[in-house]
């Protein structure tokens, strides 16, 4: 596997100005939130310029963490990453089974990702969030409620966004809304970047304006968007930091710091 590591530090240093055109995905390889496979989640790990064109491919390094949150408890998963080459650059696979009701909190701590034509280190703190419906897991209760229960679970990332309604059952047209934290604490008028996974290149754009929508957060770091396409969604949190690390050269540089919630949207049929 390919290793990169950076020591971040406060200081005073605002970058007024964030990158642009960098989304982590980490997504299941199937069709709907419920596994065809039962209790078996082969995930697609990947970073990319934008999801919405689904590409071009970033080289990933190994990530800092790996795992999945369930019923109050982390499981460290990083074992199981396997690193694939494609067009020359790294992304990861990896195979997760569910072993216990509830909904599951898998989340990535990147390898903070070197942009040279922005001079700053991107590090996108990333989650996607199931549950265990569909995996054969008997439960207490008739309507089965502990398969989805703790879909609310926050990982403790420097930047997260935490979900305010089920995102493991949302239909197509659904208002998804979150909160953005930044350290803990609601981040106010910070930028939101979302795009739609575009993965076949089914959508077409009319101009280049649409590859990704910006909403900013409210004075409550509360953001609400509607999902008008049946696939997956990423939101993108970066709100303005004063981080700043080392580039490979040793060099003080900004430091990107964003949080990435990835959930999907399925059609009434």
């Amino acid at each position: 596997m390919i290793k990169k590591c950076a020591v971040i530090s406060t200081v005073s240093l605002v970058i007024a100005e964030m990158a642009l055109g960098h989304v982590q995905l980490m997504v299941p390889n199937n069709s709907t939130m419920d596994n065809q496979k039962g209790a078996v989640r082969e995930m697609d790990i990947r970073f990319v310029e934008h999801a919405s064109l689904n590409g071009p491919l970033l080289s990933m390094g190994e990530p800092k963490q790996y795992g999945v949150l369930v019923n109050g408890k982390k499981y460290d998963l990083k074992d199981s990453l396997k690193a694939i080459e494609e067009d020359g650059k790294i992304r990861y696979t990896s195979t997760f089974k569910i072993k216990e009701a509830g909904a599951h909190v898998m989340y990535l701590e990147p390898a903070p990702y070197w942009e040279s034509d922005e001079q700053v280190m991107v590090t996108h703190y990333t989650k996607v969030i199931f549950n265990s419906c569909g995996a054969g897991i008997e439960t207490e209760s008739q309507m089965g409620w502990e398969n989805w229960e703790g879909w609310h679970q926050m990982v403790s990332f420097p930047v997260e966004i935490e979900p305010l309604l089920n995102c493991t059952a949302l239909w197509t047209g659904s208002v998804f809304r979150g909160v953005v934290y930044l350290n803990n604490k609601p981040a106010a008028f910070s930028r939101v970047e979302v795009e739609y996974y575009n993965e076949n290149l089914d959508l077409k754009q009319p101009n280049k304006s649409y590859i990704t929508q910006i909403i900013k957060t409210d004075t409550h770091g509360q953001f609400s968007f509607t999902l008008l396409k049946e696939g997956w969604w990423a939101f993108t949190a970066i709100p303005k930091s004063t981080e700043v690390t080392e580039n490979p050269e040793g060099e003080e540089i900004g430091a990107e710091m964003g949080g990435t919630l990835i959930v999907r949207a399925n059609d009434m049929k």
